[in-house]
């Protein structure tokens, strides 16, 4: 085998009281990569979809790739196409869907045996070059799929939540650019002991609720102290819109990452047509546009694609 194509999906983070923590995995978006053996000894990057830098020593998905060859003993070259349908910088863990990508396509290519715990290592040198951070709250739900939470990177530790099989999240992402390093620089550095006893309570209570399908225990414990009372204020319309997805019914709103994207957890069978209409004509009004995408949370993570 030659090539292989691999698809790696967006995922949410920070999940509520989840800072670099919680995140999960979502259908029908995400990294499409196609990895091909060369007679080279470099790596060569075709980017579809998005401008992603082209030198392999600050592109992810090949600085993943770099860490994970150098571990093996492989010096052999690959061409990487990168296909990206969604947005870089939209807070829905694109770098890590490039980085969880290449790693998973060597070692299936090459046929290393590696498990997908095994393969975050590598994926989070890739993040790191992203983000400036070994957080794993994206890598590991794009890698392993489902709901997942970290709780050390070096080494990766971490373990898969329950969630309610008829949970979808509604995506929201305003044309409204934010750097994740401005968004960080935002934050407090210290915060009172009794945000963190109110954090832990409603982390506690989320990881409950979504165990339990309680979703009403659910909604009352996705509130985040931490990191969306100072994000928000980049982020217009943030207040209004999350008014408008509680009237229609969410179980829950909060932040995906740094932002701007946000999500609001619904039933699978609630139909959302107008609450989509009337955020998008509120973005209007301020001459942005926004986009939307359903999505139930995703089981598989990474996964080979077939011709």
């Amino acid at each position: 085998m030659e090539s292989i194509k691999v698809f790696a999906p967006a995922s949410v983070s920070n999940v509520g009281p989840g800072f670099d923590i919680l995140g999960f995995a979502l259908e029908g978006m995400g990294d499409v990569l196609t990895l091909t053996k060369t007679d080279a000894e470099s790596f060569e990057i075709e980017a579809v979809g998005a401008e992603l830098p082209l030198d392999p020593d600050k592109n992810v998905a090949t600085v993943a790739l770099k860490s994970f060859c150098k571990a093996i003993n492989y010096d052999g070259g690959f061409h990487l196409k990168i296909e990206k349908n969604f947005t870089p910088g939209s807070g829905l863990g694109s770098s890590a869907s490039s980085a969880v990508a290449s790693v998973f396509a060597a070692s299936q290519l090459l046929k290393t045996g590696h498990s997908k715990k095994e393969l975050i290592h590598y994926a989070l040198d890739g993040e790191q070059v992203a983000s400036g951070n070994r957080h794993a709250d994206n890598i590991a739900p794009c890698m392993l799929g489902g709901f997942v939470a970290v709780q050390q990177t070096d080494p990766y530790l971490g373990f898969g939540l329950s969630f309610p099989a008829n949970l979808k999240a509604l995506i929201i992402f305003p044309d409204i650019p934010i750097k994740t390093f401005e968004a960080r620089a935002i934050l407090p550095k210290a915060l009172p002991i009794g945000t963190g006893i109110k954090q832990a309570a409603n982390m506690a209570g989320l990881v409950h609720g979504l165990a339990s399908a309680d979703f009403d225990l659910i909604k009352d414990s996705l509130h985040d102290y931490f990191a969306q009372p100072y994000r928000k204020t980049l982020i217009s319309g943030y207040d209004e819109v999350k008014r408008k997805c509680l009237e229609f019914g969410a179980y829950g709103f909060n932040l995906s990452g740094s932002g701007p994207t946000m999500f609001a957890f619904f039933k699978e069978d609630a139909v959302l047509d107008e609450l989509k209409t009337v955020i998008a004509e509120m973005y209007a009004v301020i001459g942005k546009e926004v986009k939307f995408h359903e999505s139930k949370i995703n089981p598989r993570g990474v996964e080979v694609l077939k011709d």
